[in-house]
C-alpha cells in the first residue's frame, strides 16, 4: 500500500495513522516485533525518514517500544500503580481499561512458619490458610501472589478464586474495611516456579512487593507477597 503524497497531511502522520490501525485491529499483536524500517518503507514507498518520524512519535505515546539490536515492537501490558495510594489488582487493570484474570495455583490450610507469626501476630501452633495465584492483565501473566490468611479466613478455601477480586470478596462476604500496612517494594528474581508460572527465565529480575492487610481496626487479616514482572508495571508515586 503506497502513501498519498498529494494529500495534505504529511507523509509521516499517514504512515503512522496506517500503523496505529493496524495495531488496533490486532494486525501487529502487543509483544509482537513490527516490519523494519526497511521493510515498512519498502511497503509504503516512502523515506526511511519519513519511516523513522512516524515511530518516533509512536513510540513517545508508549504504544510502541524500540530495543537496541532487536528491533520495534508493539509495547506490552504496562500497569500503572501508586505506591503510595492502597488499590487492589483488579482494579488497576480496570481503571487503565484492562480485563483482569487469575488462576488459583494454591488454596490450602498450612501450619504457620516462623515469617507468618512475625507478620500475622499469630502463635506458633496456629494454621494459615495459603493462597497463591498468577495474576493476568488482557490475558498476560503479570504477577505471581501469595496471601497468608489468619483462620478468621479460612471460608476462603471453599470459594473460587478464579478469575475475581479477592479484595471484593473479603468486602462484600466478610463485610470488612481492608488496609494496607508495612508495605515494601524490593528487587527479586524469578525461582523456577514463579518462572514457569509468568512466562519468564529463570532469574529474571522481578519487583517484590510485600505488605501486611488488615481490617477496619487494625487487626491482621492477611500477609501478602507479590511478585511483578518489572517491565510489565510502572510505579508512581
Amino acid at each position: 500500500m503506497k502513501l498519498d503524497a498529494q494529500e495534505s497531511q504529511p507523509l509521516y502522520k499517514q504512515l503512522e495513522e496506517k500503523l496505529l490501525q493496524d495495531i488496533e485491529q490486532g494486525v501487529y499483536k502487543k509483544g509482537e516485533k513490527i516490519p523494519t524500517e526497511q521493510e515498512l518503507s519498502r511497503m509504503y514507498g516512502v523515506s526511511r525518514i519519513t519511516v523513522r518520524k512516524a515511530l518516533a512519535d509512536i513510540t513517545e505515546r508508549g504504544i510502541l517500544e524500540r530495543h537496541a539490536g532487536k528491533g520495534t515492537y508493539v509495547a506490552s501490558v504496562k500497569l500503572k500503580r501508586s505506591i503510595a495510594t492502597f488499590m487492589s489488582f483488579t482494579e488497576c487493570c480496570e481503571a487503565q481499561g484492562l480485563k483482569p484474570g487469575a488462576r488459583t495455583i494454591k488454596n490450602v490450610i498450612e501450619d504457620a512458619t516462623p515469617e507468618d507469626c512475625q507478620q500475622l501476630g499469630i502463635a506458633e501452633e496456629e494454621k494459615v490458610l495459603a493462597v497463591e495465584r498468577i495474576r493476568y492483565a488482557d490475558g498476560v501473566p503479570v504477577s505471581f501472589e501469595s496471601g497468608r490468611f489468619t483462620e478468621e479466613y479460612f471460608a476462603l478455601l471453599y470459594e473460587n478464586l478464579n478469575d475475581c477480586s479477592l479484595f471484593s470478596i473479603l468486602r462484600e462476604k466478610f463485610g470488612l474495611s481492608l488496609k494496607s500496612e508495612r508495605n515494601v517494594l524490593e528487587l527479586d528474581f524469578a525461582s523456577f516456579e514463579i518462572s514457569r508460572y509468568l512466562e519468564i527465565p529463570v532469574r529474571y529480575p522481578l519487583l517484590l512487593m510485600s505488605g501486611l492487610i488488615t481490617d477496619g481496626d487494625g487487626k491482621s487479616v492477611f500477609y501478602s507477597k507479590q511478585y511483578i514482572v518489572g517491565d510489565k508495571f510502572k510505579f508512581y508515586l
